[in-house]
């Protein structure tokens, strides 16, 4: 099956905020592409003969949409990009390329990611390490945990007590937050999408880290697919969606539920914390870039 491949070029101070605008539109899999992510991961001891070339001299942010989906992906792009200042050229790019190529040239530059108690390697790799390792293949919901909202989540992760605790992760993508609970020591996660490309890469995911017996992955909206409480939310999404999902939420949390929102860009910040703090207790909030993801506890 083909897709529309679009590609922003830009600079690596506002590749996240033309990130935002793609995944606004575009399917799961946004990738950045900087040539200075290539030397300054420590976690790469080596790098393919040849790979620089796979990078441009701007930053590339390349999203992906369905043939028929292109012409008003690109009207909004147009309209959402003009507003911005010292971005670079900001030209766009469109190809048409196959979805397994697409998948293909997305793992030539995956490598393992290692944070302070884990390490995100993918399945077609291995890695010798102290530290838990999550095993996964971000199929087309892409989800490593290289993106900063992602990674926010995962610091914020590492840090909690999840012995024995019911962990929620809202719009799961690959499944990496509430799997890597489970890997830390949670008893319980429920993984939910709306996309089901997404949840069938959480569900493999879930399976090559043996944790089918502790992880439900379900397709559809929040309130439609779970019920109960849970001790610790992950809702890794944007702010627009955050704030749409506000009442959802509401429905499965308790007294003392921690819940982390993330994918917040700074100049929404306001709204989602004046739509949560009615029943929410703000314990921080953490900021990476223009990113910021919020720590709550119910009231």
């Amino acid at each position: 099956m083909n897709f529309s491949e679009i590609a922003v070029y830009t600079t690596s101070e506002m590749a996240e905020v033309v990130a935002y605008f793609l995944q606004e539109v575009c399917m799961d899999g946004v990738s950045i592409y900087d040539i200075k992510d290539l030397y300054d991961n420590p976690s790469w001891d080596y790098k393919e003969e040849g790979i620089e070339l796979q990078y441009a001299s701007e930053v590339v942010v390349k999203g992906y949409c369905n043939l028929e989906d292109t012409d008003s992906v690109l009207h909004f792009l147009r309209q959402s990009l003009s507003g911005l200042t010292d971005a670079g050229s900001l030209d766009i790019v469109v190809n048409t390329v196959d979805g397994n190529a697409w998948v293909d040239s997305f793992r030539k530059t995956f490598r393992p990611i290692e944070t302070e108690r884990l390490v995100i390697c993918p399945e077609w790799q291995s890695v010798e390490t102290p530290k838990t390792v999550f095993l996964m293949d971000s199929g087309v919901a892409f989800g490593t945990g290289q993106h900063e909202t992602t990674s926010m989540c995962l610091e914020i992760l590492e840090k909690l007590n999840l012995t024995g605790k019911k962990v929620l992760d809202v719009g799961c993508g690959s499944g990496i937050l509430g799997l890597c609970a489970l890997l830390l020591g949670a008893k319980q996660a429920e993984l939910v999408d709306i996309d089901v490309q997404a949840t069938d890469v959480a569900k493999h995911n879930a399976e090559i880290n043996g944790l089918t017996q502790r992880a439900t992955v379900k397709t559809g909206n929040l309130t439609e697919q779970t019920s109960g409480k849970f001790d610790i939310v992950f809702a890794n999404l944007t702010a627009d969606i955050l704030q749409l999902l506000r009442a959802d939420i509401a429905q499965v949390v308790k007294r003392g539920t921690l819940l982390v929102l993330s994918g917040i860009l700074d100049v929404k910040l306001d709204g989602v914390l004046a739509l949560y703090c009615d029943i929410f207790q703000v314990l921080e909030i953490k900021q990476k870039g223009e990113w910021r993801a919020l720590i709550l506890k119910r009231k």
